[in-house]
C-alpha cells in the first residue's frame, strides 16, 4: 500500500492504496482514484502527519477530536474517497471513533511504513542528512523513524551531494545516520528535474533561508476575482496575530499582507512548518521568502 504524504515525502505499505490530503498536485493518481483502479482515502494532512508519528513511537494511532462530524468520521465516509476504499478490509480500522472521558474522538491507526522515501541536501558516509538547502523540513525523520520502527522497514534518501563524516555539524543533522538504510545523490545535471524545490522553483535560496530577499522584489498577485477575495480575507486580520494559509485562495492573503504593509505586524504560517516571512504562493505554496523560523509538520500541526 502508498500513502502518499504531500510534504515531499513518500512512506509506503502494501500493496497498493492511496491516503493523500488531496489529489490536485498528483493527476495521474487522481485518475486512479476516479477510475477506481486503487483504494484511495482523503485524511487531514495533520492527522496524517501524526499517524506517521505515531508509528514512530510504537503507539497504535493519532487521537484527535479534528474530524468528527466530517466526512473523515467513519459514522459518515471514514474519508473515503471512491468506492473502492469503503470495500477494502483496512476501511473500518484506518479511522476509528473511540470515547475518552465522555467525549467522542477519531483515532486515525498509524500504519506499519515498509519503504520511506525521503530527501535532504547534504549526506556523509554514516547516512547522516542535511536540509540546507531544502526549503522545508517536513517529516523527514519522523517518517524515517516510522520505518525503522516498523517490521524491515527501509529508510531511503535522497541528496544532492556526499561528504565525509564529522563534515556535517551535528545540530545541522536533520535525520540521522542510524535511520537511514540507503542514500541516492542525484547526479547534478539532473537536479534541477529530481531534486527541485517545487514543480516551478529548481533552487531558490530565499525559500532554504540562505539568504533574504527585498520584499518588494516579490511580485504582487495580479488584480482578480482571486485577489479580491484575498482582499477582504486580509481585512479580518488583526495586529499580533498568528495566522494559519492554506494552499489556493487563502495563499493570496500573504501577498495582500504585504503589500498593506502588514508582515511586521502579524506573523504568517503555513502548515508544513513554516513561521513569518511572507508565505509563497501557488505552486511554490509551503516555503516563505524571509521565514523566521522552520519546524516539523508533525510539530506545527500540534500547535494549530
Amino acid at each position: 500500500r502508498v500513502l502518499l504524504f504531500t510534504g515531499g515525502n513518500w512512506w509506503l505499505m502494501k500493496p497498493f492504496d492511496v491516503a493523500c490530503r488531496h489529489y490536485g498536485q498528483v493527476p495521474k493518481v487522481a485518475e486512479l482514484v476516479l477510475n477506481e483502479k486503487v483504494e484511495a482515502w482523503t485524511l487531514p494532512m495533520g492527522s496524517i502527519s501524526r499517524m506517521i508519528r505515531a508509528q514512530s513511537t510504537h503507539s497504535p494511532g493519532h487521537i484527535t477530536d479534528v474530524g468528527i462530524g466530517t466526512y473523515v468520521d467513519p459514522d459518515l465516509s471514514g474519508g473515503a474517497a471512491n468506492e473502492k476504499a469503503t470495500k477494502s478490509p483496512l476501511h473500518k480500522q484506518l479511522v476509528s471513533k473511540i470515547e475518552i472521558n465522555g467525549a467522542a474522538t477519531l483515532m486515525y491507526k498509524a500504519l506499519p511504513i515498509h519503504v520511506a522515501l525521503i530527501r535532504g541536501t547534504t549526506a556523509d558516509s554514516s547516512g547522516n542528512i542535511s536540509c540546507e538547502h531544502e526549503s522545508l523540513l517536513s517529516d523527514q525523520r519522523s517518517i524515517a523513524a516510522a520505518a525503522k520502527n516498523s517490521p524491515g522497514g527501509l529508510v531511503i534518501a535522497q541528496v544532492k551531494r556526499i561528504a565525509a563524516n564529522g563534515s556535517i555539524p551535528a545540530r545541522q543533522v536533520a535525520v540521522p545516520g542510524p535511520l537511514v538504510d540507503c542514500v541516492v545523490v542525484v547526479d547534478e545535471d539532473q537536479q534541477d528535474d529530481l531534486h527541485a524545490m517545487s514543480y516551478l522553483e529548481r533552487h531558490n535560496p530565499n525559500f532554504s533561508g540562505e539568504i533574504r530577499t527585498p520584499q518588494q522584489s516579490v511580485k504582487p498577485i495580479p488584480m482578480g476575482l482571486r485577489k479580491l477575495i484575498a482582499r477582504r480575507a486580509f481585512l479580518e486580520l488583526r495586529p499580533n496575530k498568528i495566522v494559519n494559509l492554506g494552499i489556493g485562495i487563502p495563499d493570496g492573503v500573504a501577498s495582500v499582507a504585504a503589500e498593506e504593509g502588514m508582515l511586521e505586524y502579524v506573523t504568517l504560517s503555513t502548515e508544513p512548518g513554516v513561521f513569518g516571512g511572507l508565505p509563497a504562493s501557488g505552486h511554490h505554496f509551503g516555503p516563505a521568502y524571509n521565514a523566521t523560523s522552520l519546524m516539523e509538520m508533525n510539530q506545527m500541526f500540534d500547535f494549530y
